[in-house]
């Protein structure tokens, strides 16, 4: 058998701790039943909500005892299509017993082709005594679930999937110029009508033809969005491909231009940017780790690990593919995915044509931030007044608890803000993002323990805090106003930005440390400095003004 790998830089799979993988098997046993272990025979009768013959193939959506189905039969035999795992992923003629690609093709061994195209009928090993990848067929990750499917998954019972948890789900539509799933529509109505959100993806071929062409035939046969709260914006798959080049023979700069090109173009087709799917390697190889498209959701590929890597850009993923063995659409070989946000916020991202990715930045053209409500005239802390020049910053920072006062009801607002609370502050304003902190200080000054030891090393682990050359970190050290400003342009990615010619402070040189940043912080609208025309960058930087830099930068980034 071919392995339809070819030049494929996978991420490293991760051997589960023993205490984790105790973990996962008495969690499997509290979770919700899995989908059935069967998939639905094809011929259940039932009511047919839709159906479509392409080929030889029959796609049907149906109820059947009040759960929604989809099936893929034979036309001439009316038996479940088959497919042979030798042509795995190979771009098929339209209307043949094959898939083509899917969402994590440059990750698929010749063992998943047999366990995918049987229908999932190879035996997920048994659970093993310390890790491996079987724990993964029971463990979830926090957050919303949701599946993707193809014409690989002939038989799903939509019903049983959103029993099992599944509350969206990613549908193959096209790939290149040429092909479109013979399921496509009856999955993707199945999903609807079982209650889950659902979006179609395209898996591409960036040597095929250019973005725009691709996005033109996704957007025609599918990929469309609708502002109905229950379509998920179009999802491009960008990834390595069997029988081409690793990177399609394209250099880094090309690469980008291409999905810039297909973003262009789908924006301009239905009103809002595509997500993005791929994997860490092959986005760190193939697009020079670009952080252009941060103001597209993302969505990452990563199996056998708690923690997948994210690209340059994005803080951290909108969606993250973290198993294709389960714990949903099994058997069938269908892969698991989780939102990192809340239903909430998922629903926002289905609705909202300027949604902000929870790692990333919000597109361009989005409207104006609300202002925030009116604050009670008593003022949100004792010494806050409703008049104070600050205040719904104030408030807003209290409310999202980025900020916090003291025990007495203050907020001191003209205290300064030390480096460790400043680390504190700009976890909670990432969303509190799920990190385990070294058992080892990286500093001489913190030990563990301390207060916001995890904090400090997640802001170093980020990048936004760094410690002296002494190895120390001086966590009760007032950040300065320069400081401030380069911790705030690296949060917000390290933005290409040329600073002016002539500084914009008085009291700051162009040839002064730090001053590209401070620049940037009065070009983004984040700080406008002094009346006097100062930014006394040495200044410490109070917690008054720290609020109105965060959330000024919250709602620009």
């Amino acid at each position: 058998m071919r392995v339809r790998r070819s030049g494929v830089k996978a991420p490293p799979h991760l051997t589960l701790p023993a205490a984790l993988t105790a973990a996962v098997v008495t969690l499997s046993t509290l979770l919700p039943a899995a989908a059935a272990d069967e998939p639905p025979a094809p011929d259940t009768g039932g009511t047919v909500i839709s159906s479509k013959t392409t080929g030889n193939l029959v796609s049907e959506v149906k109820e059947v005892d009040g759960e929604i189905i989809s099936t893929l039969t034979d036309r001439t035999t009316g038996e479940p299509a088959t497919f042979d795992p030798e042509h795995f992923g190979e771009l098929p003629a339209e209307g043949a017993p094959s898939g083509g690609a899917v969402m994590g093709q440059s990750l698929k061994t010749a063992e998943d082709a047999e366990r995918i195209t049987a229908g999932g009928a190879a035996s997920v090993p048994e659970q093993p005594a310390e890790g491996g990848a079987a724990a993964y067929s029971a463990w979830r990750p926090a957050g919303v679930q949701g599946v993707d499917v193809s014409s690989y998954q002939p038989n799903v019972n939509w019903s049983a999937e959103y029993s099992a948890g599944a509350r969206f789900a990613y549908v193959k539509a096209t790939e290149a110029t040429t092909y479109r799933s013979p399921t496509f529509a009856e999955q993707y109505i199945g999903s609807y009508e079982a209650g889950m959100l659902r979006g179609a993806y395209h898996f591409a071929h960036p040597n095929w033809s250019s973005g725009a062409s691709q996005a033109d035939y996704f957007v025609n046969n599918g990929g469309n969005w609708s502002a109905d709260g229950r379509t998920l914006p179009g999802l491009l798959d960008m990834e390595s491909y069997y029988g081409q080049e690793y990177c399609y023979d394209m250099t880094p700069t090309q690469m980008v231009a291409w999905i810039r090109d297909f973003s262009n173009r789908y924006k301009a087709r239905t009103g809002r940017l595509p997500a993005i799917y791929s994997n860490y390697y092959w986005w760190v190889d193939c697009t020079g780790n670009t952080a252009a498209f941060n103001d597209h959701p993302l969505h990452i590929a990563g199996y056998q690990t708690t923690t997948p890597r994210v690209p340059s850009g994005w803080s951290r993923y909108d969606l993250w593919q973290y198993s294709d063995t389960g714990p949903f659409v099994l058997p069938g070989g269908g892969d698991s995915n989780v939102f990192g946000g809340t239903q909430a916020q998922l629903a926002d991202m289905a609705r909202n044509p300027y949604y902000k990715p929870l790692g990333g930045t919000v597109p361009a053209g989005a409207p104006a931030p609300a202002a925030p409500a009116p604050v009670a005239p008593s003022g949100p802390f004792t010494d806050v007044s409703a008049g104070n020049q600050f205040v719904r910053e104030i408030t807003w920072a209290r409310d999202r608890r980025i900020l916090t006062g003291w025990t007495d009801g203050t907020f001191r607002p003209l205290n300064n803000i030390n480096r460790d609370a400043m680390a504190a502050a700009m976890y909670r304003l990432a969303g509190a993002p799920a990190y385990t902190a070294p058992a080892t200080s990286e500093f001489t000054d913190v030990k563990p323990g301390q207060q916001f030891y995890k904090e400090i090393h997640w802001a170093e682990s980020r990048g936004l805090l760094t410690g002296w050359n002494d190895g120390s970190f001086r966590a009760t050290t007032p950040i300065a106003r320069d400081a401030t400003a380069a911790l705030l342009y690296r949060a917000a990615g390290s933005p290409a930005y040329t600073a002016p010619a002539r500084s914009p402070f008085k009291d700051v040189s162009t040839g002064q440390k730090f001053y590209k940043e401070m620049a940037w912080l009065k070009a983004s609208g984040i700080s406008t400095g002094w009346t006097d025309g100062t930014f006394r960058s040495l200044n410490p930087t109070a917690r008054d003004a720290m609020a109105a830099f965060l959330h000024r930068f919250d709602a620009r980034f």
